[in-house]
């Protein structure tokens, strides 16, 4: 996944990328405008996540 994609751009390559992020507690919708601007590198350095853990979980929820 390229992280220095937009949020939108993102979601359109990995469509089950939308729900994680809603699973996981994030007020997130590919609606809102934010989203043409954000990329998921933002998104890490905001929140303080562990980058590759969450990138890890992703890839274990596509496969579920």
């Amino acid at each position: 996944m390229d992280t220095t994609k937009t949020m939108r751009e993102l979601c359109t390559d990995e469509p089950k990328l939308e729900s994680f992020l809603q699973s996981k507690g994030f007020p997130f919708t590919i609606d809102n405008p934010i989203t043409e601007l954000v990329t998921f590198d933002d998104v890490v350095q905001f929140r303080g996540l562990d980058k590759q853990a969450f990138l890890a979980e992703f890839e274990a929820y596509k496969t579920a």
